[in-house]
C-alpha cells in the first residue's frame, strides 16, 4: 500500500506539471467522458477486521463515467465501475479476490470557474455487487445489492481540446449481504486517474 501511495503521488506532481492552456475547453462541455484506471484500498474493518468477509487487500480499480454540465460550476455524474479486491486473509484461496460491479451517481461541484487547472469536490451514491469466492464462514457467490455513498477530492487539468487528465481519490462506505447471510461493511478508498474526452 505504502508503494501504490508513492507511485500516486509521483503521478499526480507529474500531472500537475504538465504544460495546459489558459482555459479549459473540456469542462464548459456539456458532456465529458471520463475513463478511470486506478487503485482500490480497502480501510477500516473491512482491511483489517475479523467478522466473516473481512481482510480484503487493494487491487486495480476501473471505471467510466458520464459527466453532465450544469450551469455555474455544478456538474451531475452517472458511472460504472469495478474494484478488486484480493481476499486471502479473508480466508479465501491464494489468488481469489473480490469483485465489487456497480454503479455511481451523483454531482461533482468546482471550485473555481476559469484556469488551467480547477480543483472539485464530489459527493453521490454507489449501488454495488460483490463476486465473492468460498471464504472462512461464507460459500461464496454473489452478493445482494450493497447501496452506500461516497465523497472525494481532485483535479480537472486541461491537456489540450477537447482532452483533460482527472486525477481523484474519493472514499466509498456501502454495505452488502454476503451468499452465506453475512454483512460485509464495505469501506475503501479509490485513487485513479482519468482520461476526460469532451463532446
Amino acid at each position: 500500500m505504502k508503494v501504490i501511495g508513492s507511485r500516486l503521488a509521483v503521478v499526480l506532481l507529474t500531472l500537475c506539471a504538465l504544460p495546459v492552456p489558459a482555459t479549459l475547453h473540456g469542462q464548459a462541455s456539456p458532456l465529458v467522458l471520463e475513463v478511470h484506471g486506478g487503485a482500490a484500498i480497502p480501510i477500516s474493518s473491512f482491511a483489517d477486521g475479523g467478522r466473516v468477509g473481512e481482510g480484503a487487500a487493494t487491487e486495480p480499480s476501473f471505471g467510466v463515467n458520464f459527466v453532465l454540465s450544469g450551469a455555474g460550476r455544478r456538474a451531475f455524474y452517472v458511472g460504472f465501475s469495478e474494484h478488486r479486491f484480493a481476499c486471502q486473509a479473508a480466508g479465501c484461496g491464494r489468488d481469489g479476490e473480490y469483485v465489487a460491479t456497480g454503479f455511481d451517481v451523483g454531482f461533482r461541484f468546482d471550485l473555481r470557474s476559469t484556469g488551467s487547472v480547477v480543483p472539485w469536490i464530489r459527493l453521490g451514491a454507489v449501488a454495488t455487487k460483490v463476486d465473492v469466492p468460498a471464504i472462512a464462514g461464507d460459500p461464496g457467490g454473489i452478493s445482494t445489492l450493497g447501496v452506500g455513498g461516497e465523497a472525494g477530492i481532485g483535479l480537472y487539468i486541461g491537456v489540450f481540446s477537447p482532452v483533460a487528465l482527472v486525477p481523484g481519490i474519493r472514499v466509498t462506505a456501502a454495505n452488502t449481504e454476503l451468499p452465506g447471510g453475512s454483512l460485509l461493511r464495505m469501506r475503501y478508498v479509490v485513487a485513479d486517474v482519468a482520461l476526460a474526452l469532451a463532446f
